[in-house]
């Protein structure tokens, strides 16, 4: 039965993430498809909390007395197992942090004025908070944005040498509207998440969701400011060309849409009908607040299941939560 509840706890936790991504493409709004996709992504926190909170209260108790051997080790096994994962991945992400840290501060040395200009017009306009711009000697497409405290958008040579100022501008748009989303915490967060519960299937998916929509979001927002989505769709075919021709693994980075395909982007953006005269293009979507809203009534949902089914599942023994023997020992 212990090894139950901790199967049936993560089983839970799949159907419910299942779902809800299930139906997210019913949602318009950029933002709050984040915001559901992070929610599932933290989702099996959850199941992790139950499996190690029922071990802390029932090992040593009335529940393991009698049990089969198999059981007892499984009972112990899996959410030590899923604890270790989950710790495993948190240090992973915090080692992940420290590298990109230290690659900024060692590879990037300060724009020219001229192009620091560039990118603070760029800001205000898209609502970002001022950025600081470096460039990196590197001879590849590179377009990257950074920095939880100081934002930072880091651009190779070859970006500067192979760009006209048009997609430049569309790039430099492009990556200021990462950071007025915040993407880098959320997608920081979001791997950190898919690390520790790499074991399911609703993790990765969540994760590669957010990682292809982040930057379609962001292509919206460059070209509402910009009014060019030609550029930008230019831009994207001059940072893919070279990975067609380069038969040696090629880094991908940000701009090329980690998880995604930049040749849908560039079809979406050739697509894409001609700004309005506010700069917008496409409807805003429902209001934030209602998918957060029922993201939050779904996980209080899974969290009465949860309860529901280590009392179910325990009660027999003589040690569920709504055991007389529970509240003894």
């Amino acid at each position: 039965m212990h090894t139950l509840l901790a199967l049936s706890a993560v089983l839970l936790v799949i159907i419910g993430a299942a779902l809800a991504l299930r139906l997210l493409p019913r949602l318009a709004d950029w933002e709050g498809r984040r915001q559901v996709q992070l929610i599932v992504l933290a989702a099996p926190v959850l199941s992790l909390a139950v499996a190690l909170g029922a071990l802390s209260h029932f090992a040593g108790h009335v529940c393991f007395i009698g049990v089969p051997p198999w059981d007892y080790t499984l009972g112990l096994a899996l959410p030590l197992g899923m604890g270790a994962v989950a710790l495993g991945g948190l240090a992973l992400g915090v080692v992940r942090f420290g590298v990109m840290a230290r690659i900024f501060a060692a590879r990037g040395v300060p724009a020219h004025t001229e192009l620091q200009a560039l990118a603070d017009t760029l800001a205000a306009q898209v609502g970002a908070p001022r950025a600081r711009v470096l460039l990196c000697p590197l001879d590849r497409p590179l377009a990257l944005a950074s920095g939880l405290w100081r934002p930072t958008i880091l651009l190779s040579t070859w970006t500067l040498d192979h760009l006209d100022r048009r997609e430049l501008e569309a790039v430099l748009a492009h990556e200021l509207g990462h950071i007025a989303r915040r993407d880098y915490l959320a997608a920081w967060l979001a791997t950190v998440l898919r690390d520790a519960f790499c074991y399911l299937p609703t993790s990765w998916s969540a994760y590669r969701q957010l990682q292809r929509e982040k930057e379609l979001a962001c292509d919206d927002l460059a070209v509402r400011v910009t009014r060019r989505p030609l550029a930008l769709a230019s831009a994207l075919a001059k940072v893919w060309q070279p990975t067609l021709s380069r038969s040696a693994p090629y880094l991908a980075q940000p701009f090329d849409g980690v998880g995604g395909s930049i040749e849908g982007r560039i079809e979406r953006l050739l697509a894409l009908p001609a700004p309005s005269a506010d700069g917008s293009h496409s409807p805003t979507g429902r209001p934030r607040s209602r998918p957060i809203a029922v993201a939050g009534s779904a996980l209080a949902a899974l969290v009465v299941l949860q309860g529901a089914n280590a009392a179910l599942l325990l009660a027999p023994m003589g040690c569920g939560p709504a055991s007389t023997l529970a509240r003894l020992v």
